[in-house]
């Protein structure tokens, strides 16, 4: 019993002197050791175990094992037992569990890094990154190169990890077996790693048969909010409706229209009389610069548009008019079409936006301004950018152009001048994309320094910040009534934010690569987004929730957009393909349906309408005119 006792009390004291040493209480730790006769340096695992993280005693003594934290190669056998018991359960939970590991991978290879056990790191990595290849190659690649323990301080993806909380939903019977197997095992390292870093959600519900199932699939990953601040994050109320009709614009329009009495004045003037009642019950409360006098005929146009539009479906799809561009592979950084389709820009790497003008109508008459030895292939060169052009964007009117740069400026130019009239700062890093708004006076930036920005034209500095990514903003869209910013991530997020508040409102978590375009469909209550993974995702907007996800490009895909009407979504890749989907049909996982376990992402197939290969021609961009005919542009690319 005497020595049962000695022994406690070493135990002990080896705590405390542990718990002094993470402190950083270098003095009173010596002091402490040598009034405990402890030795002055132990080169057990546990030094820097809380290296970035609080800690306390209560929490060391509770998964604290001594015999585990001096084994080099605790991780190693501890994860090991770990997937090889997860592999063994049985099919029904199996699927939750296995999420655990991932997780627990990341921060087990970045302990031993930070412990300097550099060779047990390279060989963790080496016995067990199979596990996670297919769907985390990319992680694993990034975490692979970091070998050094300031590797970890500097690398985003170790600190997006060490800094937030991996989420995971699992129901209560599959979490309880977790934690039975880690105590009975006494795998405390294990155990501290699902106490400090991973959120785990749980769930009265039985666990789906099969695959993942749909909800279960939003609240996996990191997303900077635990996955009970996501749910309640996505139950905020959004007024989705249409902005409410400019009635003095409207009636100026008719006005016009009357006073003109073109042949067919009476189906336009039907048309705006659709147009006075399309206001709904949930539309926003925002305030628009006014319209003027000068926008009525693009209006006029606009409404002669809507009454020659062809109805899409999966039996009547669209016209398809392509532009490739050559001789421009290795330069062109993006390209964009005007809202009329008359206008292209091409942002280049040399710093230079290209303006061509598309319309085939004669130089002298085109309302372009261009000039040129080319006729109707004529082009205009905007000058001004320090480094490569990465976005483009028309306003509405067409009348002026905005451009962002590896500058970290966006730049506004004049069409009618051609000429730069306003650079805006801000940004600490590359900008990557640019948006205006369908009203125009707003536009929006995304960036490398991991935020979206909010601008008007007559102002220098940004109205609104939008922080909330764990990494860069790749891509921004403004939703049709201007209300809200849609921006998607490399953290393999898209964030909806108010544009008003500044703050976020939904947040979609669904992704296994980074999400590189977005579109919203008309109505406003739908967007699809794709990116670096190849599958496009339809959501829900109002429940945050998945619709549905369809597979079929074998690159990334670069371009989305739906149909004046949203029955048809088209998209465009870096697999020299356009594709058109079903944005109508919402089979068997709409909205968080269960599903059979024989279904598949394969079956999604059955959305996919129709795919229209290039000859080496990657489409950068897809867009549907005002009549639903597809206008698609890519560079070729020469073989070698």
């Amino acid at each position: 019993m005497a020595a049962e006792g000695r022994h406690s009390q070493e135990h002990s004291d080896r705590l405390v002197a542990a718990y002094l040493k993470t402190r950083g209480y270098r003095h009173t730790e010596a002091f402490f050791r040598k009034e405990a006769n402890l030795p002055l340096s132990e080169g057990s695992l546990d030094s820097g175990l809380h290296q970035r993280h609080e800690a306390s005693v209560p929490d060391y003594i509770l998964f604290y094992n001594e015999a585990e934290a001096s084994n080099p190669n605790a991780y190693e056998r501890g994860y090991s037992r770990l997937r090889k018991w997860v592999d063994d359960s049985i099919d029904k939970y199996k699927v939750e569990l296995r999420g655990i590991l991932f997780p627990i991978f990341v921060h087990a290879y970045l302990d031993l890094i930070v412990r300097e056990l550099r060779d047990q790191a390279k060989h963790f990595m080496e016995l067990f990154r199979v596990d996670h290849s297919e769907l985390h190659g990319q992680d694993i690649a990034r975490l692979s190169a970091i070998l050094e323990p300031q590797h970890v301080s500097e690398n985003d993806l170790a600190q997006n990890f060490r800094s937030n909380r991996y989420g995971l939903r699992m129901s209560r019977y599959s979490f309880e077996l977790l934690l039975s197997f880690l105590q009975d095992n006494n795998f405390m390292l294990l155990l501290r790693i699902v106490n400090e870093h991973i959120s785990i959600l749980v769930v009265s519900t039985e666990p789906e048969n099969g695959e993942d199932g749909l909800e279960k699939d939003q609240t996996i990953g990191l997303v900077g909010q635990s996955v009970h601040q996501l749910e309640d994050f996505n139950r905020q109320q959004l007024a989705l409706g249409t902005l409410p009709p400019d009635m003095p614009f409207l009636t100026e329009i008719e006005r016009k229209i009357k006073e003109e009495a073109p042949p067919d004045a009476g189906e336009l003037l039907e048309e705006l009389e659709k147009v006075k009642l399309e206001a709904t019950a949930d539309s926003p409360a925002i305030t628009l610069p006014a319209k003027k006098l000068i926008d009525v005929p693009a209006a006029i146009k606009s409404l002669r548009e809507t009454r020659n539009r062809v109805q899409l479906s999966s039996t009547a799809l669209p016209s398809i008019c392509c532009y490739t561009f050559h001789n421009s592979s290795s330069s062109l950084q993006s390209l964009t079409l005007s809202p009329d389709a008359s206008m292209v820009s091409g942002g280049f790497a040399d710093s230079f936006i290209r303006l061509w003008d598309i319309t085939g109508a004669d130089t002298k008459t085109s309302k372009s301004g261009f000039k040129g030895e080319q006729g109707a292939q004529s082009s205009r060169r905007l000058v001004g950018h320090g480094g490569p052009v990465y976005g483009t964007s028309f306003s509405s009117d067409r009348r002026y152009l905005v451009s962002c740069s590896e500058d970290r400026t966006a730049r506004l130019w004049s069409l009618d001048t051609f000429s730069n009239v306003a650079c805006y700062k801000g940004h600490n890093y590359p900008v990557w994309d640019v948006d205006f708004s369908s009203q125009g006076w707003y536009f929006a930036t995304a960036s490398h320094d991991r935020t979206a920005r909010l601008w008007s034209c007559d102002h220098i500095y940004p109205l609104r910040v939008f922080v909330g990514h764990l990494s860069d903003v790749d891509i921004v869209r403004f939703h049709p009534n201007c209300s809200y910013l849609l921006t998607g991530s490399n953290d393999r997020t898209a964030r909806l934010w108010d544009v008003q508040k500044g703050t976020c409102v939904r947040i979609f978590k669904g992704h296994q690569g980074a999400v590189q375009t977005l579109a919203f469909s008309p109505d406003g209550r739908t967007v699809a987004s794709s990116g670096e993974d190849h599958n496009i995702i339809l959501w829900d907007i109002s429940s945050g929730k998945r619709i549905k996800t369809m597979a079929g490009h074998t690159g990334v895909v670069h371009s989305l957009c739906f149909s004046k009407d949203g029955s048809v979504l088209a998209s465009g890749g870096g697999d020299n393909t356009v594709r058109i989907w079903d944005a109508k049909r919402a089979e068997v996982r709409e909205l968080g349906v269960k599903r059979d376990v024989t279904h598949s992402i394969a079956q999604d197939s059955m959305s996919h309408l129709g795919t229209y290969p290039t000859k080496r021609t990657p489409i950068y961009n897809v867009q549907f005119t005002g009549t639903n005919i597809m206008m698609a542009l890519g560079a070729f690319q020469s073989e070698g």
